[in-house]
C-alpha cells in the first residue's frame, strides 16, 4: 500500500519538502496479505461445506447410501493421490528445479482424479447424486488442505530472517500464492471429479480419454497461474 504524504517529507533523510515522493507501508500489505489468505480459505471450506452437507442430506432422504460411500472413497483416494503427487515432487526435486518438480507431482495428481473416478464406480452405481457428492468430498479435501497451507503462509508472513522477508517480498510486489482466481482453480477439479465419475458410471471404459484429459487440463491450469510457460 503506497500513500502519498508531503507533510512527512521532513523527516525523511533521502528528500526534502521539494520532492513529492509516496512511502510504502508495508505492514498494512502484509497484513493485508494475511486477511485476503485466511477469507479464501475459509470461503472454500464454507462452500465444500454446504455442498457436502446438501449431498448427505439429499442421500439420507432419498436413501442413497452409496454417494455416502462415495464420499469415503473419494476421501481415501484424494489421499492417495495428493500422497503419490508429493513422493513425485520429492523424487523429481533431486533431479531438476522446483518448478519443475511442482509441475510433474501436480500432473501426477491429476492422473489419479479419473482413477477415483473408477474406484467410486466399482463400489457405488453411478448417477447425479453419487457424482455431486464425490465431488463435494473432493473440494473438501483440498479446501482443508488449502487451510492448511494459508496458515502456514500466514505465519511465515510474521517470521523474521530470510524466509519472512522473501515471503513479505511477495506479498509487496503482488506475488502472493493465490489469487483472486483461486476459488475458480479450487473449483475446477472438483467438477472434473463429479464429471469423471458420471461418465466412468455410465461408460467404464471412458477412462482411457480421462487420463491423459486430466493431465492436460492441469497443464492448462498451470500455465494460467504461470507455472509453466510455452
Amino acid at each position: 500500500m503506497s500513500t502519498t504524504n508531503p507533510s512527512h517529507a521532513p523527516a525523511c533523510e533521502h528528500c526534502d519538502d521539494s520532492v513529492p515522493h509516496t512511502h510504502l507501508d508495508v505492514r498494512a500489505v502484509v497484513d493485508g496479505e494475511r486477511a485476503r489468505a485466511r477469507r479464501i480459505a475459509v470461503l472454500e471450506l464454507a462452500l465444500a461445506a454446504v455442498l457436502l452437507a446438501g449431498a448427505t442430506v439429499l442421500a439420507v432422504v432419498r436413501d442413497e447410501p452409496g454417494a455416502l460411500w462415495a464420499a469415503v472413497v473419494v476421501a481415501v483416494g484424494w489421499v492417495v493421490a495428493t500422497a503419490v503427487g508429493v513422493g513425485v515432487t520429492g523424487v523429481l526435486r533431486a533431479r531438476s528445479s522446483d518448478v519443475g518438480a511442482l509441475l510433474g507431482g501436480s500432473l501426477t495428481a491429476a492422473a489419479g482424479v479419473p482413477v477415483v473416478a473408477v474406484a467410486v464406480a466399482l463400489v457405488v452405481p453411478g448417477g447425479a447424486l453419487v457424482a455431486v457428492t464425490a465431488a463435494a468430498a473432493w473440494l473438501g479435501c483440498t479446501a482443508v488442505a488449502e487451510l492448511v497451507r494459508a496458515r502456514a503462509w500466514r505465519r511465515l508472513l510474521l517470521e523474521p530472517g530470510p524466509a519472512g522477508e522473501r515471503a513479505r517480498g511477495r506479498a509487496v510486489a503482488g506475488d502472493a500464492p493465490g489469487t483472486a482466481r483461486t476459488v475458480l482453480r479450487w473449483t475446477a477439479p472438483g467438477v472434473l471429479v463429479g464429471a469423471c465419475v458420471w461418465l466412468v458410471g455410465l461408460v467404464p471404459a471412458v477412462v482411457v480419454v480421462l487420463v491423459p484429459l486430466s493431465v492436460a487440463l492441469a497443464v492448462v491450469r498451470a500455465r494460467a497461474t504461470g507455472a509453466v510457460s510455452g
